[in-house]
């Protein structure tokens, strides 16, 4: 039987690709090596430790578990990344693009063996010149996997580029939607520092309208942040947030939550920031905002629901996109497997090649 080594490092960026483990068990042994966030060394900072959730879903699927530690870095790698032997491994699977946590290690052992190192896209990212695969390609990973054609497509030598959807988002096909609530999902509060200029503060509570979508179809405002490592004040966050809402609004406010995909498919309509958590209500047909600037336009550059931090832009979209319904030649071009929510086979089909 062939054996993978899974690196896991940030749940919210690899939880993307977790649910393949299931299906590659089936043909390979998985070997995990936990680094970084994923690491039991680390104090988890939100209101729900994702890491459990990984191993309620996955540890049974797993073989050896090794921890290289919460602060190993690229310039400071930890013993355990330092040491760790490659030998026997078919393929090394990375679940982002970055060469960090001194995953460098790790790819210069592959060189001149026949182990496959294969990077996972970090999400919803820019494209080329600051695109991560461009600039860690052949330091991190010798192959690297993104959404879909239109990532490839950006880069000018994608040989080693190959498409494979977004597996997380397959189990939407299972729930069905139950349009209860306005979902808002926030990137960046007003109570701290942002590389984007537009964030959640009292002038993004004025110009999104949430007042007026509310009264127009009748729904219960839900307001998701997003858990930082370097912003571990959930209780901070959660007051600064009651501080701008206004007090007409009825609301309600979460950070982490167990299953994604029910969330989503609970909403109506969903207002964000460009991510890739939006591509989950966009799949499934939802009208979804998402506000320029708000965030990293990637590939959303085409999106019809992209629009400005302004109320009457916001509140047309919703009524286009109610009337207008799915956007197929989006998620076409956008998400490999999207339309039939069948990334994991296509996932698992790319990555048979490499054994």
């Amino acid at each position: 039987m062939n054996k993978v080594l899974l690196i896991t490092t940030v749940y919210r960026v690899g939880e993307k690709i977790y649910p393949i483990i299931p299906e590659l068990s089936k043909f390979c042994s998985i070997d995990l090596l936990r680094v970084n966030e994923m690491s039991y060394d680390m104090r988890w900072y939100g209101d729900i430790d994702p890491r459990m959730l990984f191993e309620a879903r996955y540890i049974d699927f797993i073989d050896d578990v090794y921890d290289a530690g919460f602060e190993s870095s690229r310039l400071n790698p930890s013993k355990e990344m330092i040491d760790f032997d490659i030998k026997g491994y078919d393929i090394i699977l990375y679940d982002d693009d970055r060469n960090r946590h001194g995953v460098h290690l790790l790819y210069e052992q592959t060189q001149n063996t026949d182990c496959s190192m294969i990077g996972n896209v970090h999400g919803n990212w820019w494209f080329p010149p600051k695109s991560h695969i461009t600039q860690f390609y052949k330091k991190a990973f010798d192959y690297a996997f993104v959404f879909g054609q239109k990532e490839k497509d950006a880069s000018e030598n994608n040989d080693y580029i190959f498409t494979v959807g977004i597996p997380s988002n397959d189990e939407l096909k299972y729930y069905e939607r139950t349009d209860d609530f306005i979902l808002v999902i926030v990137n960046f509060l007003g109570n701290r520092d942002c590389p984007f200029d537009v964030q959640f503060d009292e002038n993004f509570m004025k110009e999104s309208g949430l007042l007026e979508l509310q009264k127009e179809y009748d729904k219960r405002v839900v307001f998701k942040l997003k858990s930082r490592a370097d912003q571990p004040y959930p209780d901070k966050d959660f007051q600064y947030l009651a501080s701008i809402v206004p007090k007409e609004l009825d609301y309600i406010v979460m950070m982490d939550f167990e299953d994604n995909n029910q969330l989503i498919c609970g909403a109506s309509i969903v207002i964000s920031a460009p991510s890739t958590f939006a591509f989950k209500s966009i799949q499934k047909g939802i009208p979804t905002i998402l506000i320029d600037g708000a965030g990293i336009t990637g590939n959303f550059y085409d999106y019809r629901g992209l629009v400005q931090l302004n109320k009457k832009d916001i509140l047309n979209s919703v009524e286009e996109q109610i009337e207008n319904g799915r956007d197929e030649e989006f998620i076409n071009y956008t998400i490999e497997g999207g339309l039939d929510f069948n990334c994991t086979e296509t996932y698992i089909n790319k990555l048979r090649n490499f054994l």
